[in-house]
């Protein structure tokens, strides 16, 4: 939290200040959250915990204590690596892994208010597909509680596109979540949705969805998105349309530095913010009826889902809406 003023005589610590008569001047920095543990190759004596999955935390000797890997693991592969020969190779913490957090009752449960916001890149097809939305009200413009757009630059491989530059657009996206942080908007509200401008979202079912989680209040969570085959689906997180609590966006905000630096850029958008969220500790919810990648003319009317993708053509976009708003005429 960041310590804001009312006047002269009281100020105190909140998330965000708009109080009326408060001088909301910021007294002093926010407090960060801490990853509390080590990246891959750092000292981790203090916390005795590895972010990074597949590492451990092992003593070298008597001055030197660090993550290493002793596991490599792909979707379909473990392998497990032998600590160094002349390493003491005393194991005195583990590395983490992504876990599944529990329902709570509605009593304990988070809200399910919504900031939603589309990056996309001008002059593309992007672009189109964004101006229709806005102009029918619909996707994100049409249910979350504040919605936003961000500007894109091309990727590593000279075209914009989460399908066809997958490997070459995280340094985009980081920039936008950068972006995102510095506007502050997200913090007024539970969830964060980022959605692709390809994909058609309903924000009252995204609500819908994330209630019957009964996700904890405390909780900072991401949302595993689909159903599809591991491979196929990033192991249930595919970008979409991504789902985190303020919680966990926060801590992504305040540590982003040490993911990039330990998980680097080649893992693909989804893939390092999955990674990402693992590595800090957050944890996740299954909604596996979120969204399902389909083009097929009969995959918008079905109810049960809360997005649809691909759509990159404007036509196929506008007759999907059509069909979610319950417009017959197409």
């Amino acid at each position: 939290m960041t310590c804001f003023e009312k006047d002269k005589d009281w100020s105190t610590c909140m998330e965000t200040c708009g109080e009326e008569k408060w001088s909301c001047k910021k007294l002093g920095k926010r407090t960060n959250y801490s990853a509390g543990c080590a990246w891959s190759g750092k000292s981790c004596t203090e916390e005795k915990l590895c972010c990074n999955i597949g590492f451990e935390c092992v003593k070298k000797d008597e001055t030197w204590t660090a993550c290493v890997q002793t596991i490599q693991k792909t979707t379909w592969v473990t392998k497990h690596i032998p600590i160094p020969g002349d390493w003491d190779g005393t194991v005195v913490g583990p590395g983490r892994a992504e876990y599944a957090l529990q329902p709570v009752g509605e009593d304990e449960q988070m809200g399910n208010s919504l900031y939603c916001f589309i990056a996309f890149l001008p002059g593309s097809y992007e672009e189109n597909l964004v101006n229709i939305a806005k102009k029918k009200n619909a996707s994100i413009f049409g249910g979350c509680d504040e919605a936003d757009l961000f500007h894109t630059w091309e990727s590593g491989s000279g075209a914009w596109d989460t399908g066809e530059a997958t490997l070459a657009n995280t340094d985009v996206f980081m920039n936008v979540w950068e972006q995102v942080g510095k506007a502050g908007k997200f913090l007024k509200y539970d969830w964060t949705v980022k959605a692709d401008p390809d994909c058609v979202v309903v924000p009252q079912r995204v609500k819908d969805h994330l209630w019957g989680l009964h996700p904890p209040s405390w909780g900072a969570i991401y949302i595993k998105n689909n159903g599809m085959d591991k491979g196929m689906g990033n192991n249930g997180f595919l970008g979409a349309i991504e789902i985190f609590s303020k919680k966990a966006v926060q801590l992504y905000l305040d540590n982003s530095a040490g993911c990039l630096e330990a998980l680097g850029l080649n893992a693909g958008e989804d893939g390092f913010f999955k990674g990402c969220m693992d590595a800090l500790g957050v944890g996740f919810m299954e909604d596996v009826e979120m969204f399902f990648p389909d083009r097929a003319s009969g995959a918008c009317s079905q109810g049960q889902r809360a997005a649809f993708h691909p759509l990159k053509d404007p036509d196929e976009w506008t007759h999907c809406w059509d069909i979610v708003v319950g417009n017959t005429k197409w």
